[in-house]
């Protein structure tokens, strides 16, 4: 549902840029009943736990680029669009030399500014070109996504993992972390807290389910 409703979008607004230019008198989509219009869904949002980032830590990848920059965006929620065009001048520290990392959005076209924990740093390759230099070589995403896949099999991970998850777990992550909601939403580049309100309740429900364990155990 949620490529019906990106769809539609797309369309209304080729609908809007022809009755601009005067090329369609009225706009046809009008007609359609609200009720009728493809609706977002929040959808699947897989993640990895704490527990989970620590198997995948420990286990080897054939790709040592593509462990760690997955990794790394586990920390600092990255889409791939983003960590793969990274070069070692997108990074300064500040007053208190803290590390940060200001990149132009690939989606939004914004620039954004992340504070990188020390924790990330870890997963930074060692540098050996010049500032202009790409941090990561990462083949196509689709390539990328399967060599994850199997790196998460031999970590003994289930789950159905693509490097946007990621991104994903950052937001979790933090948010397990007692991270303020509002925080994380900017940590991520988020434009409508809303977006950010679904990881949210992904925890609150893994809350749930971790209190109904107890559910029975002194009968």
């Amino acid at each position: 549902l949620n490529t019906q409703h990106n769809l539609f979008k797309k369309f209304a607004w080729v609908i809007r840029k022809a009755i601009q230019a005067d090329i369609v008198a009225a706009n046809p989509l009008d007609k359609i009943d609200n009720t009728d219009k493809p609706k977002p869904e929040d959808g699947q949002r897989e993640f990895l736990t704490i527990e989970e980032i620590k198997k995948l830590m420990v286990t080897p990848c054939k790709d040592i680029m593509l462990k760690q920059s997955f990794l790394f965006c586990c920390l600092v929620g990255l889409r791939y669009s983003d960590v793969k065009k990274i070069r070692w001048s997108d990074f300064y520290q500040d007053s208190e030399e803290e590390t940060h990392l200001r990149l132009r959005i690939t989606k939004t076209k914004r620039p954004e500014d992340f504070p990188i924990s020390k924790e990330a740093l870890k997963w930074l390759p060692d540098r050996t070109g010049s500032d202009d230099e790409l941090v990561y070589i990462l083949s196509k995403n689709d390539n990328s996504n399967k060599k994850l896949q199997r790196w998460c099999f031999d970590a003994g991970i289930k789950k159905k993992i693509s490097f946007h998850c990621s991104r994903h777990t950052a937001a979790t992550l933090n948010l397990s972390l007692g991270v303020p909601i509002e925080t994380v939403s900017k940590l991520l580049g988020h434009t409508k807290i809303s977006t950010t309100q679904i990881y949210a309740k992904i925890i609150d429900e893994n809350k749930k389910a971790a209190v109904h364990k107890q559910d029975g155990i002194f009968d």
